[in-house]
């Protein structure tokens, strides 16, 4: 099954989902990560100043997600995904080919981006917690 978690800027909940799913839950599974509005190009999280508490509280968990790429978002990706999961908050602008479809999934998170490492800690302990009792 293949499986694309989607945030904003695939910087911070989307990498945390990908990376934590990656980690704990076993079986046939191919994981990626998008972003429905990436600012500036797609590069390695440790190239993005913002990244920097996503990439601690990750490490944490015994997981190195500096070298990882964001990606955008586009229908193609979307259109290859079994399941599709937002990691996004009400604010988050969506496309509108993802909207109403079956294979998506809607998980509420705040955006963690400019907040602090404990807040980053938090986001993460939210959506480790929501990966462990998804069924998928």
């Amino acid at each position: 099954m293949k499986i694309l978690f989607v945030c904003r800027g695939n910087v911070g909940r989307s990498q945390m989902a990908e990376a934590l799913f990656k980690k704990y839950i076993k079986g046939d599974y191919s994981i990626s990560s998008a972003g429905t509005k990436l600012s500036g190009e797609e590069c390695p999280l440790v190239d993005l100043p913002l990244a920097e508490n996503v990439i601690d509280v990750i490490k944490e968990e015994g997981i190195d997600v500096s070298q990882n790429y964001r990606n955008q978002l586009t229908e193609e990706i979307f259109n290859k995904a079994d399941k599709v999961v937002l990691v996004v908050d009400d604010a988050d602008p969506l496309p509108d080919y993802v909207i109403g479809r079956d294979k998506v999934i809607r998980w509420s998170v705040p955006d963690p981006k400019g907040t602090t490492l404990e807040r980053h800690r938090e986001i993460l302990n939210q959506i480790k917690k929501l990966i462990l009792f998804t069924t998928f």
